[in-house]
């Protein structure tokens, strides 16, 4: 309010000769000027009301925390590059989606089956099955001897999501 005070101030003064010149038939100058007042009321009406009026929460809406929201972006941009690495080679495979995939299943085998993949790998086998998940986590398994071989298809990929989301 206090700034709209001296904008007003100087608008009403350098506009004033509009008034002048409205008594000699220029009509335009009196509209223009009668508008950028009207425009410069509402403006300290506004400002007046947004002071009293309190401000309104709404308690549905929990407020987020940014940490969370980048964490949760992190997070879907490494599981989205693991499954582009994991399509080029064996060794991308390796290196990207299998450590990702361990961390799965050795959470879901905790959680639900109380299974410790490297304590007990011979009941996490069992209850894993011989599938995609499997072939990836399994302790025994070497990384690749070098850049070579071939990465997983997408019908493979799928296959691995579906028993992750079984375990």
């Amino acid at each position: 309010m206090k700034a709209l005070a001296p904008i007003a101030a100087l608008i009403v003064v350098v506009l004033t000769p509009a008034l002048a010149l409205a008594s000699r038939g220029h009509g335009l100058a009196l509209l223009v000027y009668t508008l950028v007042a009207a425009g410069f009321g509402l403006a300290l009406l506004v400002e007046l009301l947004s002071r009293a009026l309190p401000r309104k929460t709404f308690a549905w809406s929990p407020p987020r925390r940014a940490g969370q929201e980048e964490q949760s972006i992190a997070q879907f941009e490494k599981i989205e590059r693991a499954l582009a690495a994991a399509s080029w080679n064996e060794s991308h495979l390796h290196e990207s989606m299998r450590p990702l995939v361990r961390e799965i299943v050795t959470a879901r085998l905790r959680r639900h089956h109380r299974v410790d993949l490297d304590r007990a790998p011979e009941r996490a086998h069992a209850v894993a099955g011989d599938g995609y998940a499997w072939s990836l986590v399994r302790p025994e398994r070497k990384p690749p001897l070098g850049p070579g071989g071939r990465g997983w298809s997408r019908r493979e990929l799928e296959g691995l999501l579906n028993e992750l989301e079984g375990l």
